[in-house]
């Protein structure tokens, strides 16, 4: 016993159950869609930070030299500073055939140097050190953490090593890094981190106020990262991005619902015959969509975390480091504004059709007349179309042109997921193009450097390079600009390599060896993160796209049944009624792709002159990104059609055309 209007909506929802978690299905891909890229770029914007303080070795915004006692009173006390260090140089020096600069740094600054620590700790007070491992043989032959060495006259315990720098290797000057707590006025560099909250571009304004610009060290590659929104290009690359994203729901949403309330039509006439107002027929319409929207709203949002638990797993099995790539970190201020706008996508989507709904003429919609339209008759003139093994294809272009609305809503999804995967596949390969410049020391584990004032005639380089391959670690070597390219078969054993190396080779000549295996793993992982992050965040999209595809053009061929049955009645065939829902969904796929391809060329163009700002890209169109699109928009049109086709061919003709 119904008692209220009101309760119509969930016995539609109840009795209409498959067409109920269709539009479901819609909802959740939507919410997910938006969520997800919030949080893969919450996530990406802390694997990246992370990264470039690793790579970087340091994590300061800005650094200061050539201060005074007002300038550090300026910083001390500026509530947009979080934190400051003092950091400073001593001697350098020098310990056999190389030399080491001595670094001084107090606690704070310890914790913006900590990026650089490879093993062990930093130091805690002044008898203690850190030092580059590459110059551990030249220091004390078996140095190893927990020992004490001598170094300029002072006595230290080596509590850590720092990475090897490719820099202090070809110079051979290593770096040696202890504490010391009091610092005079102007000694060495003022080391400061911004506050996350606080304005960047008018703080660092105002610290360019307090000296000179030669005096200042800008973290820019960080501050680019933790500000996003200072940048004017990257501002305008994320406005793109989102833009797409809300439209692109506001039309998934709009699609499930304008075929649902069109194919209702007649029950809404109905209920306007006997008393109900257009503004009860919008509230009928409007709960559904609020029911689903609960519902869907909190299951889009368990899929996100789920991508993103299943991301950082995957991390954890591809880097050693793994569990050191925080990726995982749910922003509920994100998963909030994600479910706002799915609830105002959907109130906003189901309002139109249930406003349409509301204004017709209860007579009009009983009889069904709305979804007719006349249409004008021409002479056909292609003669291959009157054939009869064509009668499918003509059928199908016939109904395709019939219903316009209902081929705009069709192909509406198809073109967003196209749109979708083109441009942030030319995001992605912009993000690429200005990572991935060609570093030559990614290229080889080792390299040895001949000193200028001895290449002569004396030294004969295919001695060497025979020297060197006879080495048991030694995979590759190559000669290049006077120095030679080593890559190891072991990178663990690189020490010992290098070891073996100066016996042989710098026993005779006066070489330095660069030792980059930890910098090209730092660089690799890096590397390796970006790559993962894109291609996942690839797959989501896609994922989504093909499912919301499948989802549109399976509930615009269920709500065709009757019509389906009807041309069975009059004597065609299965097999001909097959080959027309097939023919269907290939043009929804042909001519959304190739329009999806279009827009989605024009606006990864747009983000090319969004970057332009930052990155020195040349764009090219996506050709295999365009390719990729129209080749899965037809084989999942094609799928999509497979489910409900079954349905069809089991339906009782007699009973589908009777159904109200």
């Amino acid at each position: 016993m119904i008692s209220s209007y009101k309760q119509l909506s969930s016995r539609y929802l109840k009795g209409n159950i498959k067409r109920t978690i269709l539009t479901l299905v819609g909802i959740v891909l939507s919410v997910a869609l938006i969520s997800t890229i919030g949080l893969f770029m919450k996530g990406s914007q802390l694997s990246q930070i992370e990264n470039i303080k690793k790579r970087n070795g340091f994590s300061f915004h800005v650094g200061i030299s050539n201060y005074n006692e007002t300038i550090l009173n300026k910083i001390r006390y500026n509530p947009q500073i979080e934190s400051y260090g003092l950091m400073s140089q001593g001697d350098i020096v020098p310990v056999g055939e190389i030399s080491v600069q001595m670094n001084f740094a107090d606690h704070h600054a310890m914790e913006f140097l900590s990026y650089s620590l490879l093993d062990g700790k930093l130091p805690a007070n002044d008898h203690e050190a850190v030092v580059d491992s590459w110059t551990l043989p030249y220091i004390k032959r078996g140095l190893q953490i927990g020992d004490t060495f001598q170094l300029g006259g002072e006595t230290y315990k080596l509590v850590g090593f720092l990475d090897n720098r490719q820099f202090t290797q070809k110079s051979k000057e290593g770096r040696l890094l202890t504490y010391k707590r009091d610092f005079a006025t102007g000694e060495g560099r003022i080391l400061v981190e911004i506050n996350q909250k606080a304005n960047f571009n008018e703080v660092l304004e105002e610290i360019k106020s307090y000296t000179d610009n030669e005096n200042m060290v800008i973290n820019e590659e960080l501050i680019r990262v933790l500000k996003p929104q200072s940048n004017q290009s990257v501002l305008a690359m994320l406005v793109i991005v989102v833009s797409i994203v809300v439209i692109s729901t506001v039309v998934v949403i709009y699609n499930a619902f304008q075929i649902s309330v069109v194919e209702r039509m007649k029950q809404f006439g109905l209920l306007r015959s006997i008393g109900a107002t257009r503004k009860q027929i919008r509230q009928i319409v409007m709960r559904e969509a609020v029911v689903l929207a609960v519902i869907a709203i909190p299951i889009g949002i368990a899929f996100s975390i789920l991508a993103l638990a299943a991301l950082q797993f995957i991390f954890f099995m591809l880097l050693e480091t793994g569990r050191s790539v925080s990726f995982f970190h749910i922003d509920w201020q994100i998963l909030l504004i994600s479910s706002i706008i799915t609830l105002t996508a959907v109130l906003a989507s189901s309002y139109y059709p249930a406003f349409f709904a509301g204004r017709i003429s209860p007579l009009l919609a009983i009889s069904s007349r709305l979804s007719i339209k006349k249409e004008s008759i021409k002479k056909q003139k292609n003669t291959m179309l009157k054939k009869p093994k064509s009668f499918p294809l003509s059928l199908a272009l016939k109904n395709v042109k019939r219903n316009k609305n209902r081929y705009t809503i069709t192909i509406l999804s198809i073109i967003i997921s196209s749109v979708l995967f083109i441009t942030f596949s030319s995001l992605i390969n912009i993000a690429f193009a200005s990572k991935y410049v060609k570093n030559d020391s990614t290229k080889s584990d080792l390299t040895i450097n001949l000193k200028q004032n001895n290449h002569d005639s004396s030294i004969d380089s295919q001695t060497i390079l025979e020297q060197l391959k006879s080495l048991g670690n030694i995979s590759e070597v190559s000669e290049q600009d006077d120095s030679f390219r080593i890559k190891l078969n072991d990178v663990n054993q690189s020490s010992a390599t290098v070891a073996n190396i100066q016996q042989i080779v710098g026993t005779k000549h006066s070489i330095t060896i660069d030792n980059q295996v930890e910098e090209n793993k730092t660089i690799k992982e890096s590397e390796l993160v970006i790559k993962v992050l894109a291609y996942s965040f690839i797959a989501v999209i896609s994922l989504i796209g093909s499912v919301n595809i499948i989802n549109t053009i399976t509930i615009s061929i269920i709500i065709r049944r009757k019509e389906l049955a009807a041309l069975k009645s009059i004597g065609m065939s299965q097999k001909d009624l097959k080959k027309m829902i097939i023919y269907e969904a290939l043009i929804y796929g042909v001519s959304g792709s190739l329009q999806g391809i279009f827009f989605g060329c024009i606006l990864s163009y747009i983000l090319y002159l969004a970057a332009s700002g930052i990155i020195k890209h040349e764009w090219t169109i996506p050709y295999m990104a365009c390719f990729i699109t129209f080749a899965s928009a037809l084989f999942i049109s094609y799928l999509s059609v497979l489910i409900p086709l079954r349905k069809i061919q089991k339906d009782n003709i007699i009973d589908v055309i009777r159904e109200e």
